[in-house]
């Protein structure tokens, strides 16, 4: 099977980061041309933040597209085009929580926000060491700060947990803190 060949793309809606996307591909089966709307924004990143006591660092957060209240992991979009996905998930902890990471572990690939639909990218990291290095979050984050053990989050990620981002970020976690941390 070959790629489709984008053919034209048209932006129909640019506001607020993000953007929606009429898409012509030519279909490398039948040769015709097929019209798509894509939306996205820039790339983001996920982290998994894991104090030295085997704390789990998370968040509540309102999220207007679910109308409701998650649990979450701390995560964001890149504040720049080329923004370094490490980059992302180091800013958002600390304005999100008041916590940096000793040590910071790529969880690769990437994962796509919603393959079919967007072009957008996530990032995905464990951080080792995190700690508090910052009473107060940044003023523009409405969030509230919650720990839980490991133990407590694995489970919650089986079970409540609602965040594709949380979710992927601890199963891919899963052989690292298995092997190094009795997870």
């Amino acid at each position: 099977m070959s790629e489709w060949q984008k053919v034209k793309e048209k932006t129909l809606i640019n506001r607020f980061g993000k953007k929606v996307k009429q898409v012509l591909f030519k279909n490398q089966i039948n040769g015709k041309d097929e019209e798509f709307i894509l939306f996205g924004q820039r790339d983001g990143a996920t982290i998994l933040p894991l104090t030295p006591e085997g704390m789990v660092v998370t968040i509540l957060e309102f999220k207007q597209g679910a109308n409701k209240i998650l649990c979450n992991l701390p995560s964001g979009t890149a504040d720049f085009e080329e923004e370094p996905p490490a980059e992302i998930v180091k800013r958002e902890l600390l304005e999100e929580t008041g916590y940096r990471a000793k040590e910071i572990i790529p969880l690769e690939p990437p994962f796509w926000m919603a393959s079919r639909s967007s072009w957008t990218k996530f990032y995905t990291f464990l951080g080792l060491g995190c700690e508090k290095v910052k009473e107060e979050i940044d003023k523009s984050e409405i969030v509230e700060v919650k720990l839980h053990s490991l133990k407590d989050w694995l489970k919650m990620a089986q079970t409540e947990i609602e965040e594709p981002g949380a979710i992927i970020a601890t199963f891919r976690a899963l052989p690292y803190l298995t092997q190094h941390l009795g997870g």
